[in-house]
């Protein structure tokens, strides 16, 4: 079955956050310092909390991959507005992006990743954005296999390391 993608309801949060944020987190923790999890939080809790909080946020937007009635992927955006001092407008910022195995390589990102560009557009969005994590190779490949140009380099200073 070809999974289908739509937007994020309030029965699937629970799932979405122990089947694939959870999943993804744990993933993400090697590749970046910043990915590391609390260990003093009730992470399901607190993931579910934050996904709830988001729905009723008109700027906040989540679409999950449904293949056969289990989520296979997500992807979450929220509009970021310009000052008015510029001429840019506003963008869609993706701030996370999943698919689980066996489903990586089928085509899944790339419906997310059209859900987002048509959610985009239709709200009068410039351009999309998104960050990777240096260490990401596979993502950052796919990204510029879509048409993402590099547009700026986040640099990290740990205060606590002076």
């Amino acid at each position: 079955m070809t999974p289908t993608v739509r937007r994020l309801r309030e029965a699937d949060v629970r799932p979405l956050v122990e089947e694939l944020w959870l999943p993804f987190a744990r993933e993400m923790e090697p590749v970046a310092e910043r990915n590391r999890l609390a260990d003093d939080v009730d992470l399901v809790a607190a993931g579910v909390a934050h996904r709830e909080d988001r729905l009723d946020d008109d700027e906040a937007l989540t679409w999950v991959a449904v293949d056969g009635g289990d989520l296979v992927g997500y992807a979450a955006a929220s509009v970021e507005s310009s000052a008015p001092a510029f001429a840019a407008g506003d963008r869609l910022h993706v701030g996370e992006l999943y698919v689980r195995e066996p489903y990586r390589g089928e085509g899944v990102a790339g419906d997310l990743c059209d859900r987002v560009d048509a959610a985009a557009a239709a709200r009068g969005c410039e351009r999309v954005t998104l960050d990777v994590d240096a260490g990401n190779e596979r993502a950052r490949a796919f990204y510029e296999k879509r048409g993402f140009d590099v547009a700026r380099h986040r640099m990290v200073d740990r205060v606590d390391e002076k």
